[in-house]
């Protein structure tokens, strides 16, 4: 996958928007407080167009996100709050059976309400919305990652509740995964979470300390459990 810069500027596309192919331009060279002036100068006319002319540049712009690397190169504060998330909660508004604004909102957007856009998203769009169910995915293993990273240290910080309800919804949506290899990984994945959860129960359960040391003596094969030394 190429860099979001190196698509955009090799876009023909891009002659039809002349200030914002110079904010590319200079972002390309470092140049920054050239690339933001000239960003000012697009959002400034961007302000004039009307709706189709929006969504003409919104539409093509999220279309290159999609199939490009190192998007936040591109996606600044700036263009973000002045013209991509106001027109996007428009199109909300006027096509709510439309999935492609939630879709981007979501996916590209770090809000406190992510995955409320990506269900929504997912349930107008359906299974092919591959993106959209991957993404999700993802945001629940960060959250099992977050729960689980200093399990070594005998520190959980999740809800086992919480978390069993995440790999009950992870296992849900890796039904409709459509790549072979993504639908292997998180059946993998979830697998490794759901035997860790079951260990720390039990770890718990019987009162223990040092849950490093409790699964070595068990047989409970985990990466952290090769540093354990009889």
């Amino acid at each position: 996958m190429k860099d979001l810069l190196t698509n955009l500027i090799e876009n023909e596309y891009l002659e039809k928007y002349p200030s914002f192919k110079e904010f590319c331009l200079y972002k390309e060279k470092g140049l920054r407080k050239k690339a933001f002036n000239s960003l000012h100068s697009f959002i400034e006319e961007a302000k004039h167009w009307d709706q189709n002319q929006k969504k003409d540049f919104v539409s093509w712009l999220f279309k290159v996100f999609e199939k490009s690397e190192n998007v936040h190169h591109i996606l600044v504060h700036p263009l973000e709050e002045n013209l991509l998330k106001p027109f996007l909660k428009e199109w909300m508004s006027e096509e709510s059976k439309d999935p492609l604004p939630f879709r981007w909102y979501g996916l590209f957007f770090n809000t406190e309400n992510r995955m409320k856009y990506l269900e929504k998203a997912l349930e107008i769009g359906g299974k092919g919305e591959q993106r959209v169910l991957l993404k999700m995915i993802d945001m629940y293993f960060y959250s099992l990652w977050y729960s689980f990273h200093h399990i070594s240290e005998d520190l959980y910080l999740g809800d086992v509740e919480e978390d069993k309800n995440i790999l009950l919804k992870t296992e849900e949506l890796c039904i409709d995964v459509k790549d072979v290899h993504s639908k292997k990984n998180v059946i993998e994945t979830v697998d490794y979470y759901q035997n860790l959860l079951k260990d720390w129960i039990d770890f718990k359960s019987q009162d223990k300390e040092e849950f490093v040391k409790w699964c070595a003596d068990n047989g409970k094969e985990y990466e952290w459990t090769d540093s354990y030394y009889y």
